[in-house]
């Protein structure tokens, strides 16, 4: 929340800037939501902004899993979502005295207005007002006698003081109404007048249906949410927007709106629900490559290298070229299989070795990028660059050099109608950095990137790309660091399964694997983790 956010002292309802700086309702201390005073009108006074939880599931775990979070408001989506009278009920009783209890409600009536605030609910949202007196009606709705028609009664309020609560209610209630059709834009200035009403709530989705901008919501849909935030402004109330996830409401908290949704439950689900399962299945019309490949292998002299040309011979690839700086490396490799395998000198950072490579090898289907070097050097607690540039070169620019010579000779042999595919072998620090190995990080990040455009570049040619992310390996490049590695011959297994099923971005072993867990769901809370790596000094 921003720096302008209030904290609340119960039971007096007296609202103070916190001189702190920006803390969340819980570091704050919960507010009594059942007493006079409002912080959520507070913020908004001060120009602040509120984060709200979006629940439509109608589960009141999830309810506590937001309020345990520090949510420092959660709203109960009563028009989409599956909330019922009883667990609506509840799930408000959950919220009360440990966030700001929100409703949007199902309908603009006086009965789903009414049972959304005898439920407890500080504020409501009410959904598709297009006119001021469909506004006036909300208002009403919301306030007792003589502001409004406000039936008295509601089991919270009648077991709690209701004789206190009755008399502040109508100060103390929220009253949002949705902008989310083209007649209420035209209309927000008079709709935005009406007394009572504290924030025109933008309803992005079916704003941007109204206006004929879904899915793009292009430039005429941003200029239009502008604008009504402008509107509101020139009437001295918030507005507010439907974000549905954390970077959007980032972004629109910091362009001055002031209710924005940070989670949204159903979504939050059901997007990973769906992603994580089509990542799982084998990919659709997927040929194996590796059944009478020509397969071109760089760094087999060691690590994973050797390693992986087994798993290609095993898996039935018709010949193999081996690759190593000084072909006597991987003499005893190529004594394996003879008849198979095509030693090859190469150093992946010469240009001319490689364009060689690539007109000898015109018969290549799959291109493996093995080769690599870490030099396991922090960013800045090292003189000079030179560790850094030379990772660079051959991680990146050499991995380059090599899709470039080869995506001609692979494209001509897909063409042919042979399955035709590329591995980079990357690292999950391309993901995210490791300050201890900071230099390699970076240029394993460039790699990744670089993967991620050839894909696109080949895939209309039928050549596929590989991403291949393990954590530590066992291997010369980690031989100082300390911790659990695995062996370099289950990262080749994953390389040869990842090859059969189609999986192109591939996390062998729990550390990748756990690693990419947390990017998916806490990325800050990941790269504080790594964080603590730090490098240790340096000499020499």
């Amino acid at each position: 929340m921003a720096a302008r956010l209030l904290s609340c002292r119960t039971r007096a309802g007296v609202i103070r800037k916190d001189t702190r700086g920006a803390k969340n309702m819980t570091e704050r201390g919960a507010c009594d939501t059942m007493v006079e005073g409002n912080p959520l009108k507070a913020v908004w006074a001060e120009g602040g902004c509120i984060g709200t939880a979006w629940l439509g599931l109608g589960a009141l775990p999830v309810v506590e899993m937001a309020v345990g979070a520090g949510a420092d408001a959660v709203t109960l989506d009563a028009q989409h979502g599956v909330w019922d009278r009883t667990t609506l009920e509840a799930a408000v009783g959950l919220i009360r005295g440990r966030a700001i209890p929100l409703v949007r409600v199902a309908e603009n009536g006086a009965t789903a207005i009414g049972q959304a605030l005898d439920a407890g609910a500080l504020g409501v949202i009410v959904p598709m007002v297009e006119t001021a007196d469909q506004a006036r009606a909300a208002v009403a709705a919301a306030k007792y006698p003589p502001a409004g028609i406000r039936s008295a009664g509601g089991i919270r309020h009648l077991i709690g003081d209701f004789k206190a609560y009755s008399t502040g209610a109508n100060d103390t209630i929220a009253v949002a109404v949705m902008i989310e059709t083209a007649r209420g834009v035209a209309n927000a200035a008079e709709i935005a007048a009406v007394p009572g009403v504290d924030m025109l709530f933008i309803g992005a989705v079916d704003l941007a249906i109204s206006m004929g901008e879904w899915p793009d919501q292009g430039p005429a849909f941003e200029a239009t949410i502008q604008s009504i935030k402008a509107t509101a402004r020139a009437a001295g109330i918030a507005c507010g927007i439907f974000t549905g996830h954390v970077s959007l409401a980032l972004d629109r908290r910091r362009q001055g709106f002031q209710l924005v949704v940070v989670a949204e439950d159903v979504v939050g689900s059901a997007e990973p629900i769906k992603a994580n399962i089509a990542r799982f299945r084998p990919a659709a019309d997927h040929t194996d490559p590796v059944p009478g490949a020509v397969a071109f292998v760089t760094g087999t002299n060691r690590g994973i290298g050797p390693h992986t040309v087994r798993q290609l011979l095993d898996g039935g690839a018709a010949r193999i070229y081996c690759t190593a700086r000084d072909p006597a490396a991987i003499a005893d490799l190529i004594a394996t299989a003879p008849d198979r395998l095509v030693p090859m000198a190469l150093d992946i950072t010469d240009d001319a070795q490689v364009t060689a490579a690539a007109a000898a090898a015109a018969d290549v289907t799959l291109l493996v990028n093995n080769a690599g070097v870490n030099h396991n050097s922090p960013l800045l607690a090292i003189d000079g660059t030179h560790r850094a540039r030379q990772e660079i070169e051959v991680n990146y620019l050499g991995t380059l050099g090599m899709i470039r010579a080869f995506a001609p000779v692979l494209k001509a042999n897909a063409a042919a109608g042979r399955p035709c595919a590329i591995v980079n072998m990357l690292s999950i620090l391309s993901r995210q950095n490791l300050p201890a190995m900071g230099s390699l990080c970076a240029s394993k990040a460039a790699e990744y990137s670089l993967t991620q455009g050839a894909r696109a570049e080949l895939a209309a040619a039928g050549v596929t790309v590989f991403a291949i992310m393990p954590g530590a390996v066992d291997t010369d490049m980690t031989r100082d660091f300390q911790g659990p590695k695995m062996p370099p011959a289950a990262v080749a297994e994953a390389i040869r399964h990842a090859l059969s099923i189609g999986q192109g971005d591939v996390y062998p072993g729990d550390m990748a694997a756990g690693v990419a867990a947390g990017l998916a769901l806490d990325p800050i809370g990941t790269e504080a983790m790594l964080a603590r790596f730090l490098p240790p000094p340096f000499e020499g």
